[in-house]
């Protein structure tokens, strides 16, 4: 048996025909990947299952592996580690009909670079996922030829050079688990401080995606406003959009990190940029300065641009992760949390309460015109009808509380620190605020309203969260027995007879 190609076998394919595997079950997908991707400069091989896969594998080097993640033979995700096993330089994307977050997460964390759903309807999108796959490859083994290269170099900076190939081992550790924006950035200002002997860095945010436009300052004595004039020209020397350097700088954040005995020159006496950008977008931009000449060599510079480079792909990653966090968690209509993420938040705020001796209130809402306007007007309507309920709810309640879209028209508000009587003064301004909502249709103006149940929590009964829902479910179906429009309060645990709220 032939031993398993890898990095060396990747590099002497740069420039040559890059090779893909497809592993499916499904005979459709695996034409309509080969069909649509197959070309001079790509050559696509498919696999039926796991086995066929590997076997592949062991006689060939494949630079993006497309892996489903229910196989025949064995999960996607026990492929995956396999192959990252037997081939680390093969770059993976998992395709799945099933949205789970838990298994997009553990996938990226085995070393995926992408996850896309079934069925593929934009091979557009699944051409530029692929594309991405293979840049990322060829930059991170020209990083490993970069680094070869630093320890093939002189003997009198072997020691130099072993240093900064710990620190680039360090950072890119910690940007592989860095799944949130902040971390990131907090990875890269580190790495580029310890890198570089610079007096200033400045971090440009161009993307909104990320926080921008916004420009972050990092320097050793307070800068006055020509020096920060002086970074901003440097930043404008390099590809980026037009204007964008301009509003973030109008966004600015000035962190000085130590005291310095000297105040801040008059000039910089060296200034350099680089951009932070992956498959053709600009991210942001990296300033760094020194207060004398000539002060970065051109390994320092090359150095910056390797770790913008790998921030810039890990900012895409927690991008990436965060939209899909977004997705997991949220009602695809309202925006609001989804009814699974509330019994999460639910049983959170549950164990809170009882843990501080706080009250906790759980308000139901159920719109009172939805099948009216549905019969009359259609969903449609009716789906705008549910995105105003939405809108407003989310706009009376404090930043605090927790919203979340129940079941077709009913809506759930989580009132953390809040007793069931403060809890009954928001839902009647709230109530107020829908009876006295106008919403038209076309030139026809329709009335509004909803019916509210209350339940406050009780230690002695709501062990989870189904009980304090159950009877915040009652409390609803009183109030619209009680003719709709209105505010019912559950009875208190241990009341006998009727109860009115």
């Amino acid at each position: 048996m032939q031993p398993m190609r890898g990095e060396d076998d990747a590099l002497e394919r740069a420039g040559r025909q890059a090779r893909l595997l497809v592993v499916d079950d499904d005979r459709a997908t695996r034409e309509l990947i080969h069909d649509a991707l197959e070309c001079p400069e790509l050559g696509v091989a498919v696999a039926h299952d796991g086995a066929q896969a590997l076997a592949f594998l062991e006689w060939d080097f494949y630079h993006v592996v497309i892996i489903d993640l229910r196989l025949p033979d064995m999960e996607g995700l026990a492929l995956l580690r396999e192959i990252k096993e037997r081939s680390p330089d093969s770059e993976a994307v998992i395709l799945s009909a099933y949205a789970d977050l838990g298994s997009a997460v553990e996938a990226l964390r085995l070393g995926a670079c992408d996850y896309m759903r079934k069925p593929l309807e934009d091979v557009s999108l699944l051409s530029k996922t692929v594309q991405r796959a293979l840049e990322r490859q060829e930059l991170r083994l020209a990083n490993r030829y970069l680094l070869d290269e630093l320890r093939r170099a002189n003997n009198e900076l072997r020691r130099q050079r072993r240093r900064e190939l710990r620190r680039l081992e360090e950072v890119g550790l910690a940007l592989a688990g860095a799944l949130q924006r902040d971390e990131v950035l907090e990875v890269l200002q580190r790495s580029i401080s310890a890198a570089l002997a610079c007096d200033v860095l400045a971090l440009y945010l161009l993307s909104p995606e990320l926080g921008g436009p916004v420009l972050r300052v990092h320097t050793q004595w307070p800068l006055p406003d020509n020096l920060l004039a002086d970074l901003c020209q440097a930043a404008r020397e390099v590809p980026a959009p037009a204007g964008a350097v301009e509003r973030a700088a109008a966004n600015c954040e000035v962190s000085v990190l130590a005291a310095q005995p000297a105040a801040a020159p008059e000039a910089l006496g060296t200034v350099a940029s680089s951009v932070l950008a992956t498959r053709g977008v600009c991210l942001g931009l990296v300033t760094v300065a020194a207060e004398r000449p000539e002060a970065f060599v051109p390994e320092e510079l090359q150095l910056l641009r390797i770790l913008c480079n790998q921030a810039a792909v890990a900012l895409e990653n927690a991008l990436l992760f965060h939209q899909a966090q977004f997705l997991a968690t949220r009602d695809g209509l309202t925006g609001l949390l989804n009814h699974r993420t509330f019994y999460q938040r639910l049983d959170e705020e549950i164990a809170r309460a009882k843990r501080h001796d706080a009250p906790l209130s759980l308000v139901i809402l159920d719109t009172d015109c939805l099948k009216r306007m549905n019969d009359r007007y259609g969903h449609l309507t009716g789906d705008e009808v549910l995105r105003v309920f939405a809108r407003l709810i989310a706009s009376t309640v404090r930043r605090s509380d927790i919203v979340a879209r129940y079941g077709g028209d009913e809506f759930a508000i989580l009132l953390p620190h809040t007793t069931a009587e403060a809890a009954k003064a928001l839902c009647e301004r709230l109530r107020r605020r829908i009876e006295a909502h106008t919403f038209t249709v076309g030139e026809q103006a329709e009335q509004i309203g909803a019916s509210f149940g209350i339940a406050g929590y009780d230690p002695l009964v709501d062990s989870d969260g189904t009980e304090i829902v159950r009877r915040a479910d009652e409390a609803l179906y009183r109030a619209k027995n009680a003719g709709r429009n209105c505010i019912a309060t559950a009875q208190p645990a241990g009341l006998e007879g009727n109860w009115e709220g």
